[in-house]
């Protein structure tokens, strides 16, 4: 979460000439992983006026003095730089850079193991064969169906009666998993349904 606090604040520096306050107030008011067009029109809003001095005074103390800090933080790793006389924030090279490496991080990191659970499934039966190289996507895997109650029967086999949540496909899709997964529906006693 701070790597995309981090990447949220440097990508708004990036993209939009800002002073530290305008950033904070921006951030804080936009919401957690807010669009870049959700944090252009509230700093327009801000710019214009139409956020009252009320609404930045609201803005919890605790939640402000964080960002301030991480504002510190990423001025004090020259990852951007105050102009002095408008205090206009600008991100240097480093920044940039720290920019590229988190989001190569972000990508790397697993999506979570908890799905909705949805009643009214038929029966299922998944099986995989995940390579060797992507073990850390196999664990991840075993720990979803654990989660989703599907009983194991051999490490690659686990059956139970539960609805897929399309949230999961999407998810071995992005991990490249969906071939390495074959998921089966029961409709019938000796009927068997590919979903994947």
């Amino acid at each position: 979460m701070k790597g995309e606090i981090t990447l949220n604040i440097l990508e708004t520096i990036e993209d939009m000439a800002m002073t530290v306050v305008d950033l904070v107030v921006v951030i804080s008011t936009s919401g957690y992983g807010a669009s870049y067009s959700k944090l252009q029109y509230n700093l327009d809003k801000i710019r214009s006026g139409r956020i009252s001095k009320e609404i930045k005074k609201d803005l919890a103390k605790q939640d402000r003095q964080k960002y301030y800090n991480l504002l510190y933080k990423l001025k004090k790793d020259g990852l951007m730089l105050e102009n002095k006389n408008n205090k206009i924030l600008t991100l240097t090279k480093k920044g940039k850079n720290k920019i590229f490496s988190i989001r190569e991080n972000l990508k790397k990191r697993l999506p979570d193991i908890h799905y909705e659970k949805e009643s009214g499934g038929k029966n299922i039966i998944i099986t995989f064969d995940v390579p060797e190289n992507k073990r850390g996507k196999r664990e991840w895997l075993r720990e979803v169906l654990r989660n989703l109650d599907l009983q194991m029967i051999q490490k690659s086999v686990w059956v139970g009666k539960i609805k897929i949540p399309k949230k999961f496909i999407e998810d071995l899709r992005k991990l490249d998993l969906i071939d390495c997964v074959e998921i089966f529906e029961i409709s019938k006693t000796g009927s068997l349904k590919q979903i994947t």
